[in-house]
Formats: C-alpha cells, structure tokens, sequence
C-alpha cells in the first residue's frame, strides 16, 4: 500500500470514528442529558473502552481522561509558480565543459548540451559522481576548469539545494523574510506562504525555531516570489510529505518554464515524466525509457557485479 492509500485510509478511519461520537452525542442530548453530561458520558466510555485496551496489552492504566474526538481535517496543499515568458533557446547549456575540484580528478569531462523552456530533466545516478556538481555549474555558482557555460542574457534561475536553510535570515519570521526580499504587503507575504502549505501559526515565528520541512516551505515560497525562467532543484523532496510531494510534481507539470531536479524520489521522477539523464564516467547521458526501465538497468548492473566480484 502506499503512503498516500495509508493516509487516506487512516482518514476514513478517523472520521468514522468522530461520527460515530457525534451520533452518540445526539442520541443522549435526545434522551434528555445536557451537552455537559452528553459529553461526560462519552468520555467516561472511552475512558473504559482505553483501559479494557491497556488491560489487554498489559499497559499501564492512565488517569487522564481522554479528550473528545474532533472532526480530523482536511490536508490540501498546492504548489504554484508563476509561468515566464518566452526566452529564444538555447536559455542555458554547458559548452566543452571539464571541471574537476582542487587535488582530484575530473569529474566531468568535455560536457556539451543545452537546456530549453520546455525541458524536463531529472539527473540520476550513483552517490558521488557529480549530480549536484553539475547543478552548481548551470547556475553559475562553479566555474569550468575547461569550456564555459552560456545562458541567456534574461535568465532567472530558481535554484533548490540541499543547503537551503543557508540562505534564510534565521532571526527574522518567514512573513518578515519575504516582505523584504520582494517589498510584498504582509498579507500577500502570508498567502504566498500559505500556497505552500506553511502553517498559518507558523508564518510568524523566527525561522530559526521552524522545522526542515517547514524551512523548505519558506525556500519554495522564495522560489515563487523570484518567478523563475528555470527551477533547479536538488533532492526537492528530502523535508516534505506525500501531499507535498504530490503537490510539487503538479506544479512541475504545469509550470511552463525548463526544470531540472537532481532526485532519488521515484514518486516525483514518475509523476513529472522527466527525461532521465545519467551521470557516470564522467558524462552525462540521456536514457532511453523511464524510470522503471533505469532500475532495471541499475539492479542488472548490480546483479552482474555480485556474480562477476572473485571470492576472497
């Protein structure tokens, strides 16, 4: 079952549950209790219905009378970014490219391609060959030993790494963040947090008390406010759940500009039908087929590898 069955399937049984109370409720408000004692009743019952539970795991009994069951809530949250306008291709390529970090060698050699509004890249491969490498050179932020990189002169990069929480002003609210990087009014600052599933409650809070995924919800924001002509995003999903995730890969589909995310999450890659490119030996490669077909192709490697390794 996946997460989201598993959610929806707690959900059901969570507002089934709350009905079930709340019919309870109007049964005895009907037979002449007051809410007060109404309320009273049902919580004495599942005070027993708990303790018959505790009995059965040998637990130890609790004092606390429990609280009422409340209705569980409905968790929608949609990403959005705001579509560019059109750029004349290509809006960015690695031409001739070597680079290799100080004292090691290459990691890439002789790179050459170019990415379009309409490209969909997701950069797979092995931990430590460069994946990450390669995204700090197309946003300029490494510079090619050999070869250069081009972009065109209107370029807006929407860059997501793993650092992300670096670039947040940790002492100042997220509200606060965004009304001064982008001059916004504070509503406008709230709804555009809010779009990205940012807890209102936590819109006024330092970020430095914020958790990762709530971080991350503050970056994406950011990201929207900047209104990209390319999203480059590193491992987008580490912080977020399933809803998140879903919504993410809607907003990728929708949004008009080129996208390019480094991710070993199979719900975003599949979700967003991505060209595959590979990075390896010190390429980069375009696979044929989707992401089914390159775990395959990973887990046969893996195979003739475990045959091929001589005993020791």
């Amino acid at each position: 079952m996946t997460f989201k069955k598993m959610y929806q399937q707690k959900q059901k049984e969570l507002l089934k549950q709350y009905e079930k109370q709340e019919k309870k409720l109007k049964e005895l408000k009907a037979g002449g209790k007051s809410a007060k004692q109404a309320e009273k009743q049902t919580r004495e019952a599942l005070t027993r219905k708990q303790q018959k539970c505790r009995r059965k795991n040998l637990d130890e009994e609790s004092q606390e009378a429990p609280e009422l069951l409340k209705r569980p809530k409905e968790y929608t949250v949609r990403f959005t970014f705001p579509n560019p306008p059109p750029l004349s291709p290509p809006v960015l390529g690695l031409h001739g490219v070597t680079f290799g970090y100080e004292g090691q060698k290459p990691l890439f050699k002789n790179l050459d391609f170019g990415i379009d509004m309409d490209s969909r890249i997701c950069i797979v491969g092995p931990n430590g060959v460069g994946k990450s490498t390669l995204l700090l050179l197309l946003t300029g932020k490494l510079t090619p030993t050999q070869g250069e990189m081009r972009r065109n002169h209107r370029l807006k990069v929407g860059f997501f790494n793993q650092q992300y929480a670096e670039q947040l002003h940790m002492e100042q609210t997220p509200t606060e963040y965004l009304q001064q990087a982008f001059n916004l009014p504070y509503q406008d600052a709230r709804k555009c947090l809010g779009r990205f599933g940012l807890e209102s409650h936590a819109h006024t809070i330092q970020i430095c008390k914020l958790s990762g995924g709530q971080k991350a919800r503050v970056v994406f924001a950011e990201l929207a406010c900047r209104e990209p002509d390319v999203l480059i995003l590193d491992e987008p999903t580490n912080n977020l759940d399933i809803e998140s995730i879903d919504a993410l890969g809607e907003a990728i589909n929708e949004y008009q500009g080129a996208v390019i995310v480094v991710s070993h999450d199979a719900r975003l890659i599949t979700e967003t039908s991505c060209q595959l490119w590979v990075v390896e030996e010190q390429s980069v490669s375009q696979i044929d087929g989707d992401f089914e077909d390159y775990k395959r192709e990973v887990l046969e490697a893996l195979g003739e590898v475990v045959v091929n390794r001589p005993r020791e």
